[in-house]
């Protein structure tokens, strides 16, 4: 985009947000049944119980004091090892986990693509104040140096 013309406004997706706040109890509780469903195979089931000791961990990609990024790659753990873990199972008993916690077929994927958008939108809301930043320092070290250069002209003449 040019400079000095204005693009569509790039809002944060906080309808799918929302939604994916809104599962996160229906997820534990996915997460929870498909722990002791007897066709997940041990492998994927390991893959739930290291998304459970991600989840516990104070030590995380993303640090847990960073508001919504923090805790968006928990989420991000707990619906890959889900992923991983319905891949196990037959269609059939696929549809039927999801919808004993009142999710459908699409929404874990639904919900990390929410994932990826919301990270998305962070880095370029990141790359703009980094942006404008450089802009300030910039704009502050040219005055500054204007300014030095007034004071060495005016000491030359005196």
């Amino acid at each position: 985009m040019e400079p000095g013309i204005a693009g569509p406004p790039d809002s944060f997706p906080r309808e799918r947000f929302m939604t994916l706040v809104r599962r996160l109890p229906r997820y534990g509780r996915l997460a929870w049944n498909l722990s002791r469903h007897p066709k997940v195979t041990g492998k994927r089931r390991m893959a739930l119980i290291g998304a459970a000791a991600y989840l516990l961990s104070p030590i995380d990609l993303v640090p847990g004091f960073i508001p919504v990024a923090g805790q968006l790659d928990d989420a991000a753990a707990l619906l890959i090892a889900i992923g991983v873990a319905l891949r196990s199972m037959q269609p059939t008993e696929r549809a039927a986990a999801l919808s004993a916690v009142g999710l459908e077929a699409g929404d874990v994927d639904a919900d990390l693509r929410t994932i990826r958008a919301c990270y998305a939108w962070m880095g370029r809301q990141g790359l703009r104040l980094g942006r404008r930043a450089v802009g300030l320092v910039m704009r502050g070290a040219r005055a500054g140096v204007a300014a030095v250069g007034s004071r060495v002209r005016r000491s030359r003449r005196g």
